[in-house]
């Protein structure tokens, strides 16, 4: 069953001023047929043009409250917001049905001038992405009856003195084809507007989403890394105050500060280099990175780990890496060492950095543990979430690289491999 489309559509200024100028340009002439046609066609049309004033003076009035904010509503006014819509509902319900019927009815009878009402209706309610197909086919058949209705009464001489040709009532039959196109061609448009709209939101959203995750990996990153330290080191100075050896215990709490400060001065790095430079003071955005910096970054991480074991190894021609492609290398290596410190404890741990001609390749390695070694730190490894790797994969996928990780061999020969290489 179709039903007559119960809203008005919001519209602009513009649009409301060009049907203000469509309406005296119909009352002007009006006046001149007027004389010649039956009163009630006069009266009828005068009706359907106030119906159409009306129409266009609510729209206007839904156009200008539209990009209004929900917040900003009146109490008073939302809790009578439900009876406000229906009553609202039925003026645009009865104000289209008036439009409709007056516009078609006195078309011919007006030599054509109705319909300019009956167009406009037709118009509003095709291109209303909101109304079903019946409603505007509904509308336009109901028109296509009103003129022939009028035609029929002119023709009895029941509307004035004015008889239409066929030539003229096909005119008008044409002029209710055109205005269901336009309606539908508006309408098209209009829906391709909101797509539009849903899809930069979807981006939007995606983009923050992808911003959440960021932060997430780059704070994981950061936390594994200086808290698994810390509580290798704490672990360290509790065995040596239970030897009654202070002084080392001591040294064992100093690094394990050390190693908190570099923690939290890394994540405050980590979400300055998310947040983007700031306009206000100056920061230029980043740039390539260059070897030397790279070296001496993967050297602060050996440097910072609790044990002697690690070693950095560096082949090929070193050059500038993108920023992007730098945190990547150094978060790589970072969560390597993490991963030997939780699941292989006192290993040897091995770094190899090797520059190709169109690529660079990092190659973390450590020796697998044995049984005592692995009762040593499963309390530590206990704490991984398996986010690290996760984390490095997609730092990797995003400058076009890829990662691989595993053990090879066996037994006292066996080895935990992570490898990420990416386009340099």
């Amino acid at each position: 069953m179709t039903r007559i489309p119960l809203r008005i559509p919001p519209m602009t200024g513009w649009s409301a001023g060009i049907n203000a100028v469509g309406m005296l340009a119909v009352g002007w002439v009006l006046l001149r047929v007027g004389p010649q046609t039956a009163p009630w066609v006069v009266w009828l049309l005068v009706a359907g043009v106030a119906a159409w004033a009306m129409r266009t003076a609510l729209a206007a009035r839904n156009g200008a409250t539209a990009g209004a904010a929900p917040g900003g509503l009146d109490p008073a006014l939302a809790s009578t917001g439900a009876a406000h819509r229906s009553g609202e509902a039925w003026a645009a319900a009865a104000l289209l049905v008036t439009m409709t019927a007056a516009g078609s009815v006195t078309a011919v009878p007006t030599q054509g001038l109705g319909v300019a009402v009956l167009v406009v209706a037709v118009i509003g309610v095709a291109s209303d992405p909101a109304t079903t197909p019946g409603a505007w086919i509904a509308v336009a058949i109901a028109g296509a009856l009103g003129i022939s209705a009028g035609a029929l009464l002119t023709a009895a001489g029941r509307a004035g003195s004015v008889t239409g040709s066929v030539l003229g009532l096909l005119t008008l039959f044409a002029a209710l084809a055109l205005a269901v196109v336009l309606g539908l061609g508006r309408r098209a448009q209009r829906v391709l507007l909101a797509e539009r709209e849903r899809a930069n939101a979807e981006a939007v959203r995606a983009q923050a989403a992808a911003h959440r995750v960021a932060i997430a990996r780059d704070l994981h990153d950061v936390l594994a890394h200086s808290l698994g330290g810390l509580v290798v080191q704490l672990d360290a100075a509790e065995a040596l105050l239970e030897a009654g050896d202070a002084e080392r215990a001591g040294a064992r709490v100093a690094a394990a500060r050390r190693l908190a400060v570099a923690g939290l001065d890394e994540a405050r790095e980590a979400v300055r280099t998310l947040r983007g430079p700031d306009p206000d003071d100056g920061t230029p955005a980043a740039s390539a990175v260059q070897p030397d910096e790279l070296a001496a970054r993967l050297e602060a991480l050996r440097t910072a780990e609790p044990h002697e074991g690690v070693q950095i190894e560096e082949s090929g021609a070193p050059r500038a890496v993108s920023a992007a492609l730098a945190e990547a290398l150094v978060r790589a290596v970072q969560e390597g060492l993490s991963n030997a410190r939780k699941h292989a404890p006192g290993s040897a741990v091995r770094v190899a950095l090797v520059w190709h001609p169109d690529r660079v390749e990092c190659v973390i390695q450590n020796a697998m543990p044995a049984e005592g070694g692995r009762e040593a730190g499963r309390g530590l490894a206990a704490t991984g979430g398996g986010f690290g790797l996760r984390g490095v994969r997609e730092r990797f996928a995003a400058v076009g690289g890829t990662v691989t990780a595993g053990t090879t061999g066996t037994g006292a020969a066996g080895r935990f491999v992570l490898r990420a290489e990416a386009p340099a």
